[in-house]
């Protein structure tokens, strides 16, 4: 029961932060589509989100301004903005206060 309850609040921290997880991957500079973000969740928390969530994220992030389209081989990718690059500079600087916070939820 314990390790059920620590994987549904872990789905939830996940979808709750995904644009952040996104913002963070495209620092690395590399473009980012909506697959390349499901199989990254996949691989990394083992977390399968479906498409019409990511791509939800995804469009509400274009539309903040954060992220923007760079279309490469037929294909929609994602390219961070400089307001996104700003963005998650400051969820970098309070890191430590979003860890306490989610520490004091306990």
């Amino acid at each position: 029961m314990e390790s059920e309850i620590a994987e549904r609040i872990g789905d939830r921290l996940i979808k709750g932060f995904i644009d952040v997880l996104i913002l963070g991957e495209l620092t690395r500079g590399r473009p980012l589509g909506a697959y390349d973000v499901i199989n990254l969740v996949q691989n990394k928390f083992g977390i399968l989100l479906s498409p019409g969530t990511v791509y939800f994220v995804l469009y509400s992030m274009e539309r903040k301004g954060l992220i923007v389209d760079g279309l490469r081989e037929r294909r929609k990718v994602y390219l961070l903005t400089d307001k996104g690059k700003e963005t998650i500079k400051a969820i970098s600087k309070a890191k430590q206060k979003i860890i306490s916070l989610i520490s004091n939820l306990l």
